[in-house]
C-alpha cells in the first residue's frame, strides 16, 4: 500500500511538471505565431511598395 501512494505522488508531479511544459511550450507557440504574421505581413508591403515602384 505504501509503494501505491510512492507511484502515486511520483505521478502526480511528473503530470504536473509535463502539464507546466506544455503550457510554457504553447505559450512559446503562440508568440512565434504572432511574430510571423507581423514578419509576413512587413514582408507583403515591402513586396508591394517594390512592385508599385517597378510599375512606374
Amino acid at each position: 500500500m505504501k509503494l501505491l501512494k510512492i507511484y502515486s505522488i511520483f505521478s502526480t508531479i511528473a503530470i504536473v511538471v509535463l502539464s507546466i511544459g506544455l503550457y510554457q511550450t504553447n505559450k512559446d507557440y503562440i508568440k512565434a505565431k504572432k511574430k510571423f504574421k507581423e514578419t509576413e505581413e512587413v514582408l507583403k508591403q515591402c513586396s508591394e511598395r517594390y512592385y508599385e515602384e517597378i510599375d512606374k
